[in-house]
């Protein structure tokens, strides 16, 4: 073994060295970015119908309690510098809403819905939808517990994500438009 020693050193001196001054350890991942998540009220109890006036011409569509249509989030969350405990969030229908029988278009696909967030304690709430924007520009009110936010009871928040809104309980709807 001692002989090997001394003829071994030559060939082993270039590894040992390189493992010295080589790039060192592998750094660290970063850490993830902070996740905010939304608290989503418990499913309200369905009851009545409730009526969302699209057009003038007085005819109505029934959409059944429990529709879900998928949404997508648009921008993040972040509470206003002038009153942390009240903010907005934006939502965007990524398909068109249709009668019970599927004849009348009610929501268009990009239909933007603007719901309303409380902080408190720091945990962001969500409290309801106030309104809904048709792609034609038209805004309306968002009927009163007429829609849920889901799925599950918290909603992680992320520009892009995905959410589903729910009818919570019967709407007559007026027609938008055609299909």
């Amino acid at each position: 073994m001692s002989l090997l020693r001394p003829l071994m050193m030559p060939l082993l001196m270039p590894v040992m060295l390189g493992a010295l001054l080589g790039p060192g350890p592998e750094p660290l991942p970063a850490p993830p970015p902070h996740r905010t998540v939304l608290q989503l009220p418990a499913a309200p109890a369905t009851r009545g119908a409730v009526d969302l006036r699209l057009q003038e011409d007085g005819s109505t569509y029934p959409v059944p309690a429990g529709l879900e249509v998928p949404l997508r989030i648009e921008g993040d969350l972040t509470a206003p510098p002038t009153d942390p405990g009240r903010t907005l969030i934006h939502f965007s229908l990524e398909a068109p809403v249709y009668d019970a029988r599927r004849r009348a278009l009610l929501l268009p696909a990009g239909t933007r819905l603007v719901g309303l967030v409380h902080l408190l304690r720091g945990e962001y709430r969500f409290v309801a939808f106030q309104s809904l924007t048709l792609p034609d520009g038209r805004s309306l009110g968002a009927p009163e517990e007429g829609f849920r936010l889901g799925p599950g009871t918290r909603l992680d928040i992320l520009d892009g994500g995905q959410a589903t809104l729910t009818v919570a309980r019967p709407l007559r709807v007026e027609a938008f438009g055609k299909p």
